[in-house]
């Protein structure tokens, strides 16, 4: 059967299924672009002298070893994508489904890697601050990932994406919440290097913060848009919704992106 004798639902169903092979490679073979820190700096090194350098990965390897391994969690989620992603060309499957629980693992991953940032914010030397989550979260950043998780969940109107708006909906719910406990744990410092600690944990607390948000903003839109192809010949009336979540995504993905060439200055 040539592609261009396919019918949109099995177009989509290919694709969906391509997506999350993708999505499974990604996580294994980079299995910390999703909780890791030392892309957070790479701006910053660029500007740094070798010895200022030298410091930093001091502090980022004090920071990984105090967080554990949380990359085994990424993995797993990983190989479980690619098992599934065979599950989108069946018929009797509806193809966002397997998308859906792809996107529930990677949530589950995240809370096990928060719950291990959790424990080493136990152990850390706090400077005695009160911390705003929202000098993490951005209001006009959350008002935006608002937009994204209610426009997917508007879609569970429609009986063939119900199971797949739910479980996208409630994967973004359980990655909001995450990045609202980031946004607002105490900083990890260790004392050895407190000037930079400090500059360091602001910059992660952030990163993961918006990061994290922009992580919960991409499964809905993905199931946005695979809903709008099915429909744009039964329906216009989520057009507008359908261009607010894009929207919405990008301008959380951009803010997330923004500290990632920013510099740091030391006294």
């Amino acid at each position: 059967m040539s592609f261009e004798h396919l019918s949109p639902d099995q177009v989509a169903r290919i694709f969906t299924a391509c997506v999350l092979v993708l999505m499974g490679i990604a996580q294994i073979a980079a299995p910390g672009c999703f909780w890791g820190i030392g892309i957070y700096f790479k701006g910053a090194r660029a500007s740094f002298s070798p010895e200022q350098r030298e410091r930093l990965n001091r502090v980022l390897d004090a920071r990984r070893n105090a967080e554990g391994d949380t990359e085994m969690y990424s993995r797993y989620v990983g190989v479980f994508t690619i098992l599934i992603a065979p599950l989108s060309v069946l018929p009797a499957m509806p193809y966002a489904v397997p998308y859906a629980l792809a996107c529930l693992a990677l949530a589950t991953a995240m809370v096990f890697a928060y719950l291990n940032f959790r424990r080493a914010t136990e152990r850390r030397v706090a400077p005695l601050v009160r911390r705003s989550p929202w000098s993490s979260l951005p209001p006009f950043v959350v008002a935006a990932t608002v937009v994204c998780v209610a426009g997917s969940a508007a879609f569970g109107v429609f009986p063939q994406f119900r199971l797949a708006a739910i479980g996208v909906t409630l994967a973004a719910i359980v990655l909001c919440a995450i990045a609202w406990r980031v946004a607002l744990a105490p900083a990890i410092l260790f004392g050895d290097d407190p000037q930079l600690e400090y500059l360091v944990d602001e910059r992660v607390r952030f990163c993961r913060a918006t990061g994290l948000l922009s992580l919960a903003c991409a499964p809905p839109t993905v199931l946005v848009g695979l809903a709008s192809v099915e429909l744009s010949h039964s329906t216009h009336a989520f057009g507008a919704i359908t261009l607010a979540v894009c929207a919405a995504f990008l301008v959380v993905m951009m803010v997330s992106l923004i500290p990632l060439g920013q510099r740091i200055r030391l006294a």
